[in-house]
């Protein structure tokens, strides 16, 4: 199995991010395990787009419940420490729906990182139940990190962006 270490680090982003006590990622025959300590294991969410499959599982509140031995592909992660992105601004989705970077398949995206953006600025789109519903932000700043990948599900409450604000 080739060992994408950026993807790597780019999961066990998204798994403290959201504070998931084990992210597993599933492509064909290869998997990646990422477990957090700390969390109980309360329930897994299963997710399948095409031959991918994400499970995930969301923290339980309670007592440090004690994690099952680490298998030989599972990448253990440090708990994640305050950092300073306290003063960026976070675009989150105000829906459950997928996200989408660009207006269609073959336009380039709204907003990249290190782009300096204007506020009421579209910055991507939210699909629910058919529906494309342009997200403006609200502040003007530059472009930090965007935290979704085209396509990808998104939940309501979620960061999607992070903006320094001018």
């Amino acid at each position: 199995m080739d060992i994408n270490t950026d993807k790597i680090k780019e999961l066990a982003d998204l798994a403290i991010e959201k504070q998931l006590a084990e992210l597993i990622v599933q492509d064909g025959d290869k998997s990646v395990t990422i477990k957090l300590p700390g969390y109980n294991l309360p329930h897994v969410i299963h997710q399948a787009s095409g031959p991918q499959q994400v499970v995930y599982t969301p923290p339980a509140p309670g007592p440090i419940a004690e994690l099952p031995s680490v298998s030989s592909h599972t990448v253990p992660v440090e708990t994640p420490k305050p950092h300073s992105d306290d003063r960026l601004y976070k675009i989150t989705s105000p829906m459950v729906g997928s996200f989408y970077s660009a207006p269609s398949p073959d336009s380039p995206p709204y907003v990249a990182v290190g782009q300096n953006i204007s506020k009421g600025q579209v910055v991507c789109i939210i699909e629910a139940m058919k529906m494309m519903n342009e997200l403006e932000s609200e502040v003007s700043g530059k472009v930090v990190r965007v935290l979704v990948e085209n396509g990808q599900p998104v939940e309501f409450g979620q960061v999607i962006m992070l903006v320094e604000p001018t």
